[in-house]
């Protein structure tokens, strides 16, 4: 954006982003309490930075600043959250997945079959890659759903504690006249050393019940996701044809930078995270 004539508060920007990293690491139910508490400040100090500095800095200079922020930082926030959740390990291929899936349909569909141009923002992308990104998105969606449904999950801990507590335990799943999935680990004699009920036994429970099975849902999840999918990757393309650059970064020879690569994935998540975060209050 400097580039076009505006003066991000570059400063503002980088102390806002070191705010922001520990939203991906926070519990999932603080999430949006530390969003509502810091974004209205970082808009507050960028405004008082404008007035104070004699409008150095203009409104617009301010948006550029939090907008930036917010789309780098905040959006990823998303993946951790999905990540904290029960099940979350699992979860979060539909995210990354879903966003991939979509892009590897479109360009392998529109490279091939592709004729009439989608946007002159893209002019690469197709309205066939398009619809078949759609296609790809709902085929992985209602595939990965049903080997889901039918994996055991009772011998896992809980996948929502850490990625490398995800490791088989010595536990038995106690069959109750409710089923309600008491897990009872053993100790070194085989005595019961202590029961609970698994987080992941009861997510994995309410998941096949209104989610795994339920095919108009994954359909319609699976459309939504692979058009905010190709939306995330459209506004990439539109910010970087607006600053006159091909890539957002030189780290990755020939894919750009990190955020060429998630575009895509920085819209979607949030959608994922709300649909698991209704599954999980129902």
């Amino acid at each position: 954006m400097t580039e076009k004539g505006f003066h991000p508060i570059k400063i503002l920007g980088y102390a806002c982003t070191l705010f922001l990293i520990p939203i991906g690491v926070v519990k999932t139910n603080t999430l949006m309490m530390i969003c509502a508490s810091i974004i209205p400040l970082i808009i507050f100090i960028g405004m008082s930075i404008s007035v104070f500095s004699k409008l150095k800095y203009n409104v617009a200079d301010v948006a550029i600043t939090l907008f930036g922020a917010i789309y780098t930082i905040l959006m990823v926030a998303f993946l951790s959250a999905t990540r904290a959740m029960p099940m979350g390990v699992f979860l979060i291929f539909y995210i990354i997945c879903g966003a991939w899936f979509s892009d590897i349909f479109a360009y392998l569909i529109g490279r091939f079959i592709g004729k009439h141009k989608f946007s002159t923002i893209s002019p690469k992308k197709s309205i066939e890659g398009c619809i078949a990104g759609v296609f790809g998105t709902v085929i992985f969606f209602i595939v990965y759903s049903l080997c889901l449904n039918n994996m055991n999950f009772s011998e896992f801990k809980n996948t929502s504690e850490t990625f490398s507590d995800v490791v088989p335990t010595q536990s038995i799943v106690i069959e109750t006249d409710d089923n309600d999935g008491l897990v009872a680990k053993l100790d070194s004699d085989g005595k019961i050393q202590e029961a609970e009920i698994s987080e992941d036994y009861m997510m994995q429970e309410k998941l096949k019940k209104n989610f795994y099975t339920n095919y108009p849902l994954l359909i319609i999840l699976g459309i939504l996701v692979s058009i905010v999918s190709q939306i995330g990757d459209f506004a990439a393309s539109g910010i970087k044809r607006y600053c006159d650059i091909k890539d957002f970064s030189h780290l990755m020879p020939g894919h750009g930078g990190m955020l060429d690569r998630f575009d895509s994935i920085l819209f979607v998540a949030p959608i994922i995270y709300y649909v698991f975060f209704i599954i999980v209050r129902l």
